[in-house]
């Protein structure tokens, strides 16, 4: 019997890209033809619900629950699912049940519902997943709600970059006061003491619990908008079950390709570092849930953050690393997101071009 080879979800094979390749050709053309063969629009929007349960959960599973894979490797996966699947069903029953059968958390309030999708609208969760297999953190606010915002897009625009730029001066502002309280430990090479690290850990569970909830409020919607607005019993079950099924495979590959976007990053694999990364960005995501209903890219707050802290980090104690080092660091997830940006906008111009009256608006 040969022994349990771990494979390194991070840097798939050759092989794997091909097999990668030839699902999401199916995907699209599945999609295709049930769009013109006139498929019912109630089934092909929860085949693109399946679709975007994991692209959503896959691309946005780096900054939720990415630090916590970075410093959990050693916990079992069953552990994992079984503490973040149960939170998941449980803030989605809640929800139901006090939002009369809607799962959004009011994210989609300011979204008109569709009652006919048109091809992009469809198709938008199988191009995000290949913008995640290329490790770019793309926001799925902008790809997915985009298609649907109509006049809300600007909206949703300004808030998100408002949301980094709050990401990254918070994050400038936590850190250089944690860094001159205690600079060794920020030190490129601190390693943390057993017993400190293992208390830290025990917090960490419950910092990832409390960003877990944060982001389920926020970004939900970005999976439900395929759905009715309202779900009996059978939908809810069928909709937090595919959620689930998503969530188990993120767990097994450990995040998959983009969780690079975490690994590498200054000391996130110590469980303290991860634990604080947790705390903030899950405040800032129910700040700006109290603020207003308007859908907003957390995948940018993310990145804000982890900008901020890796450049005042680097300031402040990591004299003998190049600069330029920090810059590439942070200026490639900008880069990979602006992209990303860029195609969403493209796209959702190229709806409006063959669907002008889908109320879609740049």
């Amino acid at each position: 019997m040969k022994p349990t080879e771990n494979v390194d979800y991070q840097h798939p094979t050759f092989k794997d890209q091909v097999r990668f390749g030839l699902i999401t050709g199916l995907l699209v053309t599945i999609i295709c033809a049930g769009y013109f063969f006139g498929i019912p629009a109630y089934w092909l929007g929860w085949f693109s619900f399946a679709i975007a349960a994991f692209s959503v959960a896959g691309n946005d599973a780096v900054q939720t629950i990415g630090t916590f894979f970075e410093s959990k490797k050693s916990v079992h996966w069953i552990e994992k699912l079984l503490v973040l699947g149960s939170l998941l069903v449980a803030v989605h029953l809640i929800g139901w049940w006090i939002h009369d059968g809607e799962i959004h958390f009011h994210r989609l309030s300011v979204i008109p519902e569709v009652s006919h999708f048109n091809l992009f609208q469809l198709l938008a969760p199988v191009i995000l997943v290949i913008f995640t297999r290329l490790r770019a953190p793309v926001s799925t606010t902008f790809l997915v709600l985009g298609l649907f915002g109509g006049s809300s897009i600007d909206k949703m625009l300004t808030k998100s970059f408002f949301g980094y730029g709050i990401a990254f001066f918070g994050a400038l502002l936590v850190w250089a006061i944690l860094a001159k309280l205690d600079p060794h430990e920020y030190n490129e090479e601190h390693v943390p003491n057993p017993q400190t690290e293992l208390k830290w850990a025990r917090y960490q569970w419950a910092s990832t619990i409390y960003l877990w909830v944060a982001w389920l409020l926020q970004d939900t919607a970005n999976i439900a908008v395929f759905l009715p607005r309202k779900l009996s019993i059978l939908e809810f079950g069928t909709a937090v079950f595919l959620i689930l099924l998503a969530l188990f495979v993120i767990i097994r590959t450990n995040g998959g390709t983009i969780q690079s976007v975490v690994t590498e990053k200054s000391d996130i694999k110590w469980a303290k570092a991860a634990t604080i990364v947790d705390l903030v960005y899950g405040s800032i995501l129910l700040l700006f849930q109290a603020i207003s209903n308007i859908p907003m890219s957390t995948t940018w707050v993310f990145l804000g953050l982890l900008a901020g802290r890796e450049i005042i980090l680097n300031i402040l104690t990591y004299r003998d690393l190049p600069y330029l080092d920090t810059f590439r660091k942070v200026s490639k997830d900008v880069l990979l997101a602006t992209i990303g940006l860029v195609v969403s906008i493209l796209v959702i111009y190229v709806a409006n071009l063959f669907y002008p009256t889908s109320n879609l608006a740049l």
